[in-house]
Formats: C-alpha cells, structure tokens, sequence
C-alpha cells in the first residue's frame, strides 16, 4: 500500500480548477472573490484582475435572495436551477448555480454552469444573427453586384463625354459604386459555407504582416506596443485570416485612441492553461492555450452594445458598417477558436484564443 501511494503524483489544486471547463469562483465568508478560473473569465466577460476582491454580486447581477445568502457566512451551500444571472455588460443569461463549502476556514467554491445556448456563446459561436446576416449576404451579392457594375460602367462612359462640373458628379457615382461593392463583399465572408484551410503556422509571421500594415497607415498619436511570448509552438490556423483577425483589431484600437497623443496599442502573446471549448463537432473539449491580445487604453466599448459586440452590424462608428468583429468572430471559429472582448481597468482587450498545431 505505501509504494502504490508513493506513485501517486502530487496535484496542483490551483491548476486544477484553473483547467477545469466549468466556470468556478472560490469566494470567503463574506462573499469576496478570491479566486477565478479561466472559464469563469470568460463567462463573466470581465478579467480575472477585475474580479479578485470584490464582493461576488459587485461581479455579477443576480437575485437578492441569492446575493443576501452568499454574503452570510452562515450559508455554506447553495443550489440554484435556471438562475438568471448578469455579468460584464452582457445581457442576462441563465445558468445552474452550485456553492459548496471549501476548507476549514468558511470559503466557498460557486461553480456557474450556462444553459446550452450560453455554452453555445462561450464557444464562440456567431449566433442566429450571423446565419440570417450570410442569407442576406447571398441574396444581395446575386442581386445587387451586377446592376452596380453596369452602373459604374455607364458613369465612366459619360464622364468621358461631360464637362468638369458632370465629371464630380460621375467620380461620386463610381466611388458610391465600389463603396457598396466592398460592403457585399464583406457580407459575403458569411455565406461561404466551407471551412477555410488550416494548418501548422507559426503565429509571428501573421502578426508582422498586420503590424507592418497598421503601422504604415500612420494614426496620428498612437504608439504599438509588443509582448511577445518567444517560446510559442506552432498554431492550427490560417495565415491570411489570422492576418485579417489582427489588422481588424489593430485598426479597431487605433480609431477608438481619436488621435488622442498618449494613444497605446499593445500586442501581446501568451500560452494560458485552461480555457477550452466544445465546438458540437463530436471531439469534445479542444484546448485553446495560445492567446494573442490587441489592446488600447481609450474609451472602451458603450455598455449597452457589448453583449452584441460581435453581432454584424454592431458599431459605434458614425461611418462604420458594423461587420469587422462579426468577421473577425467568424475567422477565429473557422480556425477553431474564439474571440473575446474584455475591459480591463483603463484597457479595452480583445483576446483570441486558438489551438495548438497538432504533432502529425
């Protein structure tokens, strides 16, 4: 009996709820957060820097029945069915609440399971409004395209023939033109039903090209930052849409600065134990260690529209069109993984979250 024990590994406990799926909080007496786990992260939409010491109902919206019970030290446990509860800006959600007592000292695990459909978001998944947005992409790609391209045939024909006072107006008709045709063209990402290929590719290169790109444009007053973690393995993805997640993002942190001239956009990358997610393919839980973050320190994203922030057609651009999110949402699901925004102090984060390459 004393040598099978010896054999037996000595367990890591804090690794161990940060790896598990289920979204857990350990919390005192008192109903302080102490502790936060990867999928709880992610769930709540709010960073584990921004939970830790606080009250559990200052973190999340819920009843007050609930709130009073996980305040009173004398409450050791708690189950709750179907609880509507709220959390970093999101609209509420429902999810099956556990609280059990942890220890000797009145600390308790409150373990969050989300029904099926926020599982489904924590996935990453677009939602409804992302099919109905490929339907419409197909429709206006079949139906409108073509009549643009003879209208714009027809302005350059008769700017050949009218005077410099017709030729502004024939230089706005082409420019509307291939305005609207870029915007179907956008819309189209959405309808195309196969997978894009993937493969091995090393994260860094993606990453060059789309830093090259935003720098080039020139914002006034904002300064790149880089955290690299050197020590990345390869990543199962796709190059050109890793480049287009990245020049999306940069570009997203660089407009909200508003030419600001303290304006920082950060890129980092990090390898995070923990967070994984089921995609309803058969596979099960797929890892998802590798996190590259593009963050800025303006504004932040309106409270009101972060639940929807990576539905199409969400935007707090006076002239945006509300679709580079949803696409970025998108690449990063066809990749296999997911994307996240999170405001964090003085910081406005997007962290995508992608697989490692698998060893063939």
């Amino acid at each position: 009996m004393t040598a099978l024990t010896s054999s037996i590994p000595v367990f890591d406990h804090d690794e161990l709820i940060q790896s598990h799926p289920v979204p857990t909080l350990l919390i005192d007496d008192g109903g302080v957060v102490l502790f936060v786990n990867a999928a709880a992260e992610q769930l709540c939409n709010v960073s584990r820097s921004a939970m830790v010491g606080r009250v559990i109902y200052d973190v999340i919206e819920m009843d007050r029945n609930y709130r009073q019970r996980m305040s009173d030290a004398a409450t050791s446990a708690l189950f709750a069915h179907r609880t509507e509860i709220s959390a970093g800006g999101r609209r509420s959600f429902f999810v099956d609440m556990q609280m059990v007592p942890y220890g000797q000292s009145g600390h308790r695990i409150l373990a969050l399971v989300p029904s099926q459909s926020d599982a489904e978001l924590m996935g990453g998944a677009i939602g409804r409004s992302g099919r109905a947005a490929g339907a419409a992409a197909s429709m206006l790609a079949h139906e409108i395209k073509n009549p643009l391209a003879g209208i714009k045939g027809a302005a350059q024909l008769l700017a050949r023939k009218t005077d410099a006072g017709g030729e502004r107006f024939t230089t706005l008709i082409c420019a509307e033109v291939d305005r609207i045709a870029t915007l179907i063209d956008q819309m189209e990402h959405f309808s195309r039903g196969q997978p894009i290929a993937c493969g091995p590719i090393n994260l860094y290169q993606p990453i060059h090209q789309a830093m090259e790109t935003a720098r080039a444009r020139q914002f006034p007053g904002v300064r790149f930052a880089e955290d690299f973690d050197p020590s990345l393995p390869l990543v199962h993805g796709n190059h050109d849409a890793m480049v287009q997640i990245l020049l999306n993002l940069l570009t997203n942190g660089c407009e909200a600065l508003g030419g600001r001239d303290d304006g920082v956009v950060r890129l980092t990358t990090a390898y995070r134990h923990g967070l994984s997610i089921d995609n309803g393919d058969g596979r099960g839980r797929i890892a998802l260690p590798i996190e590259v973050s593009v963050s800025d320190n303006g504004p932040g994203v309106p409270a009101d529209i972060r639940g929807d922030l990576f539905d199409p057609f969400v935007t707090t651009k006076r002239e945006g069109r509300g679709l580079g999110l949803a696409l970025v949402a998108k690449l990063a699901r066809d990749m296999g993984g997911t994307v996240q925004h999170i405001r964090d102090g003085e910081w406005t984060r997007f962290r995508v979250h992608l697989p490692v390459a698998q060893k063939g």
